[in-house]
């Protein structure tokens, strides 16, 4: 697992920012601020919570207000330019793309679903808020869950030579995240997608690690997502 022991500098992000950026993230982000939106819906101006240009204008507000946070990663990150920060993303997406199809084939049969509820989601979403979802999926979801998943939870609580549980920690919390509507809708088949969504942590965290450089995991969410978006756009069409 030597894989995962080239990062030994210790995190440039205080203990302060970093209960910050995450408390912004997993309270703010999926609790407060969509409350708030559906009490404006309620009470002062019904579709607020939906409209394209509401949502656009938040999650690059959002992915600023990370950016800014965690601007120490970035700079960090600056320090190791290599050709390795170019090349391991590209590959590493063609490794993601492959094993993802072959576990989504194994979860499709287990599960009896034709795809993860989150999946489904925002696919029905891509077809109203074309815009709103490519912000999401291309610069929101790359950018915020990068510096969140390997740069905060990963990094900041690694340590030389241990690097196994924030690696689990991270890897599980990444994939329930992205199975929390089938949590919170009791779907419990569509928990099989789980091991999709944590190989696809693995080799992003593998990513950062091999690269030492967080904008290599965030070029590879981007590839990974940006292929997704258009296949949306070939499957409406």
């Amino acid at each position: 697992m030597n894989d995962f022991k080239h990062i030994k500098d210790k995190s440039p992000l205080s203990n302060t920012t970093v209960v910050i950026m995450l408390v912004t993230y997993f309270v703010a982000y999926f609790w407060v601020i969509p409350l708030i939106l559906y009490a404006i819906d309620d009470f002062i101006m019904p579709g607020f919570s939906t409209n394209v240009t509401v949502d656009v204008i938040l999650h690059t507000s959002l992915t600023l207000l990370f950016l800014f946070m965690g601007s120490k990663l970035f700079q960090e990150s600056n320090n190791h330019w290599t050709k390795a920060a170019f090349y391991v993303p590209i590959l590493a997406a063609a490794f993601m793309i492959y094993g993802g199809a072959l576990l989504s084939q194994a979860a499709q049969s287990l599960s009896g679903q034709s795809d993860s509820l989150n999946q489904d989601y925002l696919f029905e979403m891509f077809k109203t808020h074309k815009a709103s979802m490519m912000v999401q999926a291309i610069i929101f979801a790359p950018v915020v869950e990068e510096i969140i998943f390997r740069g905060v939870i990963y990094r900041h609580f690694k340590r030389s030579g241990r690097y196994l549980i924030p690696l689990i920690v991270s890897t599980l919390l990444f994939a329930t995240m992205h199975s929390l509507n089938a949590i919170i809708l009791q779907q419990w088949a569509d928990l099989w997608y789980i091991p999709v969504y944590a190989f696809m942590a693995l080799v992003l965290t593998y990513t950062y690690e091999k690269t030492q450089n967080l904008y290599s995991s965030i070029f590879l969410h981007c590839i990974n997502n940006t292929i997704s978006i258009v296949a949306m756009f070939l499957m409406v069409k």
